[in-house]
């Protein structure tokens, strides 16, 4: 089975996966890879404008397969009703 390597980054802080895992394709690798971002989503996406988490499948190679990245984008479209000052 061939051994595929999930990088991620939230911006912050970069990890390069050193031990990889067996998986039976590269449709698992993707699937593994997103279920990852999907995770770490979770709990690094924050309150800030626009966060996003990225993540990258390689091969034992050291050749990037896929990519993929997650972002939060928020608006605030109205002013909240705190800081409305009515005549």
């Amino acid at each position: 089975m061939p051994r595929y390597f999930i990088d991620t980054s939230d911006g912050t802080f970069d990890v390069r996966d050193d031990k990889g895992l067996d998986l039976p394709d590269m449709e698992g690798a993707r699937r593994e890879a997103v279920t990852v971002l999907r995770e770490m989503g979770r709990h690094s996406l924050d309150g800030n404008v626009r966060s996003q988490i990225a993540g990258s499948v390689r091969d034992e190679a050291g050749t990037v397969l896929f990519e993929a990245v997650l972002v939060l984008s928020q608006y605030l479209m109205v002013r909240p009703p705190s800081t409305f000052r009515g005549v």
